[in-house]
């Protein structure tokens, strides 16, 4: 893979993008786009490289899976984050492992930062489709307010995107373009090995997996490791 350069009109489509996704974790269509595996290729496919991103997706899909959006439960939002992560993956070229897991991480932290963001939309939106007196304007006022909330989704999601595409398309950049040396490639086989084991966790919990679970972490730091240092 070779880094692609960000213009301000591949930033602005990202956004656009991320807030289309956005919407339909939620709000609308639900049509399964919003699916980390999905929205991890449609980022990688917007910078032409849509394996890199599915494979972004593909790991994202493992480590987000433990928090389904049941109900009101706060849960990772996984379509902006994995389309960013995706992007940022191609955008920055990063063929080495080390971009990858830090694709991961950064997939991981805005899933958890846009679900605070859904919550705090949470609380505004009740007040726009609910009314103690009603609607003077009946069936027809209480649609349009509606179509605010979601539009209020999508703005919530293109800014998450917005503001956070950038920072982690250089952090996948550094990662990806460290130096090949022992003292560049001596640290990130042990945090891919930690990945690997937090992910064989989290899926296991989210498979029904309760309680002695360190021999398995233990397991999974191990066989990461030795994965890692033999595709090094």
């Amino acid at each position: 893979m070779t880094a692609v350069e960000l213009s301000a009109g591949g930033w602005a489509l990202a956004c656009l993008c991320g807030a289309v996704i956005g919407l339909d974790e939620v709000s609308w269509p639900q049509a399964m786009w919003s699916r980390p595996i999905v929205a991890g290729t449609l980022g990688g496919m917007l910078f032409g490289a849509p394996a890199a991103g599915c494979l972004v997706g593909v790991w994202l899909e493992l480590v987000l899976s433990r928090h389904p959006p049941f109900g009101g439960a706060r849960h990772p939002e996984t379509g902006p984050a994995s389309f960013t992560a995706g992007a940022a993956y191609a955008v920055a070229g990063g063929g080495a492992p080390a971009g990858m897991v830090a694709a991961v991480a950064v997939g991981w932290a805005i899933g958890w930062t846009g679900a605070y963001s859904v919550t705090l939309l949470r609380r505004v939106t009740p007040g726009l489709v609910s009314r103690p007196e009603g609607f003077g304007g009946g069936a027809a006022a209480l649609a349009r307010r509606h179509r605010l909330a979601i539009a209020l989704d999508g703005l919530r999601a293109g800014l998450l995107v917005a503001a956070l595409f950038v920072p982690s398309v250089l952090v996948v950049r550094l990662l990806s373009t460290q130096p090949s040396g022992a003292a560049g490639a001596a640290w990130w086989p042990l945090v891919a090995g930690f990945g690997l084991a937090g992910v064989a966790g989290v899926a296991a919990r989210g498979l029904g997996a309760r309680s002695r679970g360190w021999p398995a972490l233990a397991a999974g730091c191990l066989l990461g490791t030795l994965i890692a240092r033999f595709i090094a």
